[in-house]
């Protein structure tokens, strides 16, 4: 009978585990100065991005992530769900993704969060938003669209700052605190429908394939390209001339290691770069 209570119990916080985002609250640091359960952009010596900060909503800690420079680039913060940045384990379908946040935001410069699920390896639903600057700690909700009826066994969350047009800038700075699932918001979309857009990769971080797409209003030669945190060109994946319209083209990275890359448009007189994490 000890031993059946014992099993039970234990089959219960298992349970409750998996509903729960781990670490929600920053809590928990490890010695290199990431928070547990979650993948940081911090590469020390070089740049550290994310830290702790008791300028909390709650508890004793929050995150505070800071754009910085490194080499010829700027580097925004991003915070990945997962030691590894490989998402962490989930039991249900959650309506929606909150938390608390604050945000400062320097010229074109926007907090996204985005929350992707997965069964068995396979996309079967998500959400992502862009939240509007704050100077005090605000809720944010974020829903979540299903494209199957599968429970998902495991789910991605990445917070990050990146620009609209380019690198983000020195000065935009995010606190993220007290995540949690609850239910759907009616709050609309903050992202702007652009007439010539460079949209966010997709899935981000990938390993080791992403898709990357875009709109340009004009025809013209275009070119896309990847490089790495050191401004080296390593890919040239658009080298043409296009007409006007909605493009998305297959990016492999099996030849390069982790780490930052950055993809940048140029169509006409038009050009967006924008930041891709590759995690192995």
């Amino acid at each position: 009978m000890k031993s059946c209570f014992t099993l039970l119990v234990v089959l219960f916080f298992n349970s409750l585990l998996l509903s729960q985002i781990l670490n929600s609250g920053f809590e928990e640091w490890n010695s290199e100065g990431n928070p547990v359960y979650w993948k940081a952009t911090n590469a020390p010596p070089s740049y550290i991005t994310i830290t702790k900060t008791s300028d909390a909503h709650s508890g004793n800690w929050a995150v505070e992530g800071n754009v910085v420079t490194f080499s010829v680039f700027t580097i925004g913060p991003t915070i990945i769900s997962g030691e590894e940045g490989n998402g962490i384990p989930i039991n249900f379908r959650p309506e929606a993704i909150h938390g608390y946040y604050k945000f400062t935001s320097i010229q074109d410069d926007y907090l996204q969060v985005q929350a992707n699920f997965k069964k068995n390896g396979v996309y079967i639903g998500g959400g992502a938003n862009n939240l509007v600057p704050t100077n005090s700690y605000t809720e944010f909700g974020i829903n979540i669209s299903y494209i199957t009826e599968d429970i998902p066994d495991s789910v991605l969350i990445a917070i990050f700052i990146v620009s609209g047009t380019g690198f983000p800038h020195v000065g935009s700075k995010m606190f993220i605190d007290d995540l949690f699932w609850g239910g759907a918001t009616n709050v609309e979309s903050e992202i702007s429908d652009l007439n010539f857009e460079l949209k966010q990769n997709f899935p981000n971080p990938f390993n080791p394939a992403t898709k990357i797409s875009w709109q340009a209003p004009v025809g013209g030669h275009q070119t896309l390209k990847v490089y790495d945190v050191l401004g080296n060109d390593v890919a040239t994946l658009v080298n043409e001339e296009k007409p006007a319209g909605v493009y998305e083209v297959k990016f492999d990275a099996s030849g390069l290691s982790s780490g930052i890359y950055f993809y940048k448009l140029q169509a006409g007189s038009y050009t967006q770069i924008k930041k891709m994490i590759l995690m192995r």
